[in-house]
């Protein structure tokens, strides 16, 4: 696997209690090439870390922001609607209504995956690789997907969220695995 993490260009992915995660992101002033390139580091090591975790914890990652790898910048990377998405300093500006699901993080490895509120509809203003303004709207899964990442971006992880969030019993499932 190292062999393949090297060719494929993915880096690696810094773990809690590290202090970058806890840091609010300095924004990004302007796309050059070196945003760029970690843009692409970064997608790869999304590509990477999705592979190994389907295989070997039955789950695939699918957002990766910059502090978690190290680097404290507003940058996130994030598979939506089945495309991969680059977004520079992210911007949540409208959200409303409820999603409750399960939530796991690449940096917190030893952490059990907790049932997370989060909004059930997500706008965000971002900047896109080509320095152009963009909206994205999202519902459900991937508007938490989006505020998940976002939060790594202000210093906050999702275990932060774990006293707002419902508690159920081992045998209840959360809306979100029930089709609601």
């Amino acid at each position: 696997m190292k062999i393949y993490r090297h060719l494929s260009g993915a880096g690696e992915i810094i773990e809690h209690p590290a202090p970058v995660l806890r840091r609010v992101a300095a924004p990004v002033n302007v796309v050059d090439d070196a945003i760029v390139s970690l843009s692409r580091r970064m997608v790869a090591t999304l590509r990477y870390n999705s592979l190994v975790g389907f295989f070997s914890k039955a789950f695939m990652s699918r957002g990766l922001a910059a502090p978690q790898m190290g680097i404290s910048r507003r940058l996130v990377v994030c598979g939506l609607y089945g495309e991969i998405k680059v977004l520079v300093n992210p911007q949540i500006v409208a959200t409303s209504g409820a999603y409750s699901g399960y939530e796991n993080c690449l940096s917190l490895p030893d952490h059990e995956r907790l049932i997370i509120n989060r909004p059930g509809f997500i706008k965000v203003k971002y900047k896109g690789l080509d320095n152009g303004e963009a909206l994205l709207t999202a519902a459900k899964g991937y508007a938490a997907l989006l505020a998940h990442e976002i939060d790594h971006l202000d210093g906050i992880l999702y275990i932060d969220h774990q006293n707002d969030s419902i508690i159920q019993s081992n045998n209840q499932r959360p809306p979100s695995e029930l089709g609601v």
